[in-house]
């Protein structure tokens, strides 16, 4: 008999909260102007430095140092551009997680971030704060020093959360980290509704008959 699911799992950007489309339109959300224009070899650099700062391999400080040059700001207005990144929480999240709480299921979220979104998304006063707290458990990148689609960041999980990999479902929005948590054995649903997540999870949940 297969093992009914027991965790629901959530990756934050793109599933639960909405993000901007990239470093230019960070920049014009923030309202400062790039000194340069950003390269493809800019864009390279700067991904290495999110995946350090995301295992918390360097703080935010030192992030936005050596992320400003590359972006042609100053450090301030690099963390401008950071704080621009979010666009605020997806419409129905609150209810669909204390729903899943509700019908006796745990929740958790599992996500590659940073502390400047992650202090923002913890925030009950700003206006990119998720429910963070109605989640039984919560797994950020930066925190854990881990991140996806690392097969250990999964088995960490599985272990924190004393759930085995047949009865944990995953959203992401990424096909990377999709099959990543396919690799483990871990139940997924690929996010591709970038407008309406919470009607894709709902559809998904009710079809395993979890809500």
């Amino acid at each position: 008999m297969p093992t009914p699911i027991q965790l629901i799992c959530f990756d934050l950007g793109g599933v639960l909260i909405r993000l901007c489309d990239g470093w230019e339109h960070a920049c014009e959300l923030a309202g400062v102007a790039p000194s340069k224009p950003i390269t493809h070899d800019d864009i390279k650099q700067l991904i290495q430095l999110v995946h350090i700062e995301e295992v918390g391999g360097m703080d935010e400080g030192e992030f936005f140092t050596h992320a400003a040059p590359l972006l042609g700001l100053s450090p301030k207005d690099a963390k401008a551009m950071s704080d621009a990144w979010l666009c605020g929480p997806f419409d129905g999240i609150d209810t669909l997680i204390e729903t899943l709480n509700a019908n006796g299921l745990t929740t958790a979220c599992l996500s590659n971030t940073n502390d400047n979104h992650w202090r923002a998304m913890s925030d009950p006063a700003h206006r990119n704060a998720l429910p963070l707290k109605k989640l039984h458990h919560r797994f950020a990148s930066h925190l854990v020093r881990d991140r996806k689609p690392n097969p250990s960041i999964y088995q960490h999980v599985q272990q924190a959360a004393a759930t085995p990999p047949q009865a944990i479902l995953f959203f992401d929005d990424s096909a990377e980290n999709i099959q990543a948590a396919n690799a483990q054995g871990w139940h997924t649903c690929h996010i591709t509704d970038p407008n309406d997540p919470t009607a894709q999870m709902t559809s998904h949940l009710k079809h395993l008959n979890r809500i």
